[in-house]
């Protein structure tokens, strides 16, 4: 038992000296570990990219079931030849066409994909996967996906398909990250993209577009491991909600970006290169992104870690903090263990079981409103570029503002105001179209308004809830508990599509009302969490469960907070280094 509470300790030691370390080689300013950042930033680019695309290469487009003259406008033939008898008058609808005969009858025809029956009126002249086509003087159609009436549902699929290769992507990469570390991992998602995005750009065939897409969502998501987790590693913990901001500002302004590309390329597929290609810009990220200490210093690569600090400390021009380094390398070659903890651990006691049923649903909503509104902002009345970018303004306003939010009203209530907020804007987005119609007032710009302000909540929730969960689980069990979230985050990417088919036709819009529904009740959830904001955070099991703890589990004793770091200066064989008391970071 001695043995265990010494091995203890030296992990507690290494782990906080880490956070130590981290300060030590920082200047005020840490032009280092910013620039690291700011780089780190710029990966959210093709992440969001490839995540949201399909906003644009599945929106619908008006189209005719049409027969006679394909490729032109025209709805009536003079003359042409069906079953041996010539065609009057062709009047064509959305998935079939009726040919009156010459003959006094008329024959109902349904419209096949790949055959070229449809013609396609875009309202920006716009070609996507669901219409795209050219046809040759045969009538032979080549380039033809045609995903509409009978294969409508074939678009939605590929997003869903996209989002089952990032479930993948979340769980391999995760093991590869923390096996090999993040820098090698950064490196193949951020290059490895531009291959498979420019093979997407060229496919012949929907088979083949999905699963280039499946292959790609599995690397983008390994992206999105790689880039967070280092990011969050080069801070020290009282920083990490501004790196959270930061990054998920990037987010909105990358669907911002989006927009325009995909207002100014109007072909599906130069918009694909356009996504694509610009990661090439970030070929020399191989000789300036380090690896993290962190990953270092836990696997024992004390002398590529020491190399790091001293590359560091000479960019930001203090002196190497060897005391530091030194005690910190001593804890961490004896802080071994032969505890292992594993998904069971979530369930272990009945206040985790709370956490992470509800945590899970959480994350769930969150992302299934998010992606099932992006996709359908589109398909909304009014301009679908315009309402798509001032989506991505609302969320990049709501990203930087949270952290401001957090700082001033903790965690919990603002996440409870967002859920309630968001379900109620997308309750009144559904239910406005079947309101009775007002000659001074446009139904469809109030419904998309509601719906634009409703994603503004959900992605405040976003910013909100990375941060927020990683407060609920004790140390031992946190990234366990966090990458267990995002796999049912991943979950809600994959059935938002779906959602999005339901009610057709109908004068509610039935996928709205049903993520309304979703929040709300994630809201009510949200007043069995605890508020952890400013709190202590568990490090054991024991920890959420000790009698010591307030009702919702969470240690009762504030945590002091300061806005700047605290530097305490030492004297070592006459030198003056810097040091960082990381307690009150």
């Amino acid at each position: 038992m001695a043995d265990n509470d010494t091995t203890a300790k030296a992990r507690e030691a290494a782990v906080l000296n880490l956070d130590e370390l981290n300060a030590a080689v920082s200047s005020p300013r840490k032009p280092f570990q910013y620039m690291v950042l700011i780089l780190l930033a710029l990966n959210y680019f093709p992440l969001v990219f490839n995540h949201v695309i399909m906003a644009f290469y599945g929106s619908t487009i008006l189209h005719v079931c049409h027969l006679t003259d394909t490729g032109n406008n025209r709805t009536v033939a003079s003359t042409y030849m069906y079953m041996n008898v010539t065609v009057l008058q062709e009047v064509g609808e959305k998935c079939q066409t009726t040919l009156y005969l010459e003959n006094g009858d008329n024959s109902t025809v349904t419209c096949e994909a790949g055959r070229g029956h449809w013609t396609y009126k875009p309202e920006f002249d716009e070609t996507t996967i669901v219409s795209e086509g050219t046809h040759n003087t045969e009538r032979t159609p080549t380039l033809q996906f045609d995903l509409v009436c009978d294969d409508k549902s074939l678009g939605s699929l590929a997003t869903t398909i996209y989002f089952c290769g990032v479930m993948v992507g979340g769980l391999f990469f995760g093991y590869v990250s923390d096996t090999i570390g993040r820098l090698p991992v950064l490196f193949l998602t951020l290059y490895l993209p531009i291959a498979v995005g420019v093979g997407i750009a060229f496919v012949d065939s929907y088979v083949l577009f999905a699963v280039l897409r499946f292959i790609q969502g599995i690397i983008i998501q390994g992206l999105q491991n790689a880039t967070y987790v280092l990011a969050m590693e080069f801070f020290v913990p009282a920083q990490r909600p501004l790196v959270g901001a930061v990054l998920e500002g990037c987010w909105g302004m990358a669907v911002m970006t989006l927009a325009g590309l995909a207002y100014l390329l109007k072909d599906w597929r130069h918009l694909q290169l356009a996504i694509s290609l610009p990661s090439l810009l970030a070929v020399f990220y191989i000789c300036v992104m380090p690896e993290s200490l962190r990953w270092l210093v836990m696997k024992g690569r004390m002398e590529r870690a020491e190399k790091l600090l001293t590359r560091i400390s000479s960019f930001n021009k203090i002196p190497f903090p060897k005391q530091v380094w030194d005690f910190t390398r001593t804890e961490a070659e004896k802080a071994t263990t032969k505890t292992r903890y594993n998904f069971i651990h979530l369930f272990k006691t009945p206040r985790l079981r709370r956490r992470s049923l509800i945590g899970f649903y959480l994350w769930l909503t969150v992302s299934a409103v998010y992606y099932g509104l992006t996709f359908m902002i589109t398909s909304l009345p009014g301009n679908k570029y315009l309402n798509f970018f001032i989506g991505g303004a609302v969320e990049f306003v709501a990203y930087i503002s949270s952290l401001w939010i957090m700082n001033l009203f903790g965690h919990k209530k603002p996440m409870m105001v967002c859920f309630f907020a968001s379900g109620i804007c997308c309750v009144i987005a559904a239910s406005v179209p079947a309101a009775p119609k007002h000659p001074d007032l446009d139904i469809g710009v109030v419904s998309t308004t509601f719906a634009v302000i409703g994603r503004f909540f959900v992605a405040g929730l976003f910013a909100i809830i990375f941060v927020y969960t990683t407060t609920l689980y004790p140390t031992v069990i946190r990234i366990i508990g966090l990458g267990t979230c995002l796999f049912w985050a991943r979950l809600g990417g994959v059935i938002a599509p779906q959602i999005n088919r339901l009610g057709a036709g109908m004068v509610v819009l039935v996928p709205i009302l049903v993520f309304g529904c979703m929040t709300l009740v994630a809201g009510f959830f949200m007043l069995w969490m605890p508020e952890t904001h400013r709190r202590k955070m568990p490090d054991t099991i024991d920890d959420v469960e000790h009698p010591g703890h307030d009702r919702d589990g969470v240690m009762n004793r504030p945590v002091p907070y300061y806005e700047q770091d605290v530097q305490v200066e030492t004297v070592s064989d006459g030198v003056t280094t810097e040091k960082y008391d990381v307690t009150r970071l």
